[in-house]
C-alpha cells in the first residue's frame, strides 16, 4: 500500500472531490453537481429513520442503486417480487434496521442462508445507508479503489465489493468523516468521484465552475 497522506491533505482531498460528485467530468460544473446532490438528498430523506419499508420503497431504492446496471437491478428485484419472497425480505429489512452490529445488519440482507436472494453487499448497504445515513455508507467498488489509491485499504478483489470488505471499508469511511467534519454520505461521494484517478491519488480534481 502507498504511504497515507497527512490528515490535512485528506481533509482537503475529501472536500475537493465531494464537489465533483456525481459527475467528475470536465463538462459538468460544480454548480450542477451541487444541485444534483441536493435533489438526491431530498429524495433520500423519505427513508431516513425508517424502521420498516414498503415494497414500492424498496423497489425505488433498487432502481436508485442500480441505475444503468440492468442485470444487478433485475437480480435484486427478484428477491422481493413474489408475495412469499417479499414477506421474507420485509422481515429481514425490519430486523436489519434494528440491528446494532454493522456486520450483523449486512448479513440479514445479503443473499445467503439468512439474507435476501439476489442481494449483494452493494444493495444491502444502499438500503442501510438510505435509512441510517449517520451510521452507514453505500458500499461501492469505485470507493474501494479510491481508498486503495490513498493507501487506506486494499480490497480483496479489484472488480467487486466482497462482503469481507464491508467492515474495514465502513470503519475507514467513519474515520474519514470524523477527521474531515463531513457526513458519511459526503465521504462516500468524494471517494466515488475520485475513483477514476485512483492510481494518481491524492490528486486534486480539476475545478470546473460556471462563470
Amino acid at each position: 500500500m502507498r504511504p497515507v497522506p497527512s490528515a490535512r491533505k485528506l481533509r482537503k482531498f475529501l472536500r475537493q472531490w465531494r464537489a465533483r460528485y456525481p459527475c467528475p467530468s470536465e463538462w459538468a460544473d460544480d454548480r450542477a453537481n451541487k444541485q444534483f446532490r441536493r435533489s438526491e438528498a431530498r429524495w433520500l430523506s423519505q427513508f431516513e429513520g425508517a424502521t420498516a419499508l414498503k415494497r414500492r420503497q424498496v423497489k425505488a431504492l433498487i432502481a436508485w442503486r442500480f441505475a444503468g446496471q440492468p442485470h444487478s437491478h433485475m437480480a435484486a428485484l427478484a428477491g422481493i417480487e413474489s408475495p412469499n419472497s417479499w414477506g421474507q425480505a420485509r422481515r429481514h429489512i425490519k430486523r436489519a434496521l434494528d440491528e446494532q452490529s454493522p456486520t450483523g445488519a449486512l448479513k440479514l440482507l445479503v443473499d445467503g442462508e439468512d439474507g435476501i436472494p439476489g442481494w449483494d453487499t452493494t444493495m444491502a448497504s444502499a438500503l442501510l445507508a438510505a435509512c441510517r445515513p449517520k451510521t452507514y455508507v453505500v458500499a461501492d467498488v469505485r470507493a474501494l479503489l479510491a481508498l486503495r489509491g490513498l493507501g487506506l485499504w486494499s480490497p480483496l478483489e479489484a472488480d467487486r465489493f466482497a462482503e469481507s470488505d464491508w467492515w474495514p471499508y465502513l470503519r475507514t469511511c467513519r474515520d474519514l468523516a470524523d477527521a474531515s467534519g463531513l457526513s458519511l454520505r459526503s465521504v462516500g461521494h468524494a471517494l466515488w468521484a475520485a475513483s477514476d484517478v485512483a492510481p494518481k491519488l491524492p490528486e486534486p480534481p480539476q475545478r470546473n465552475v460556471r462563470k
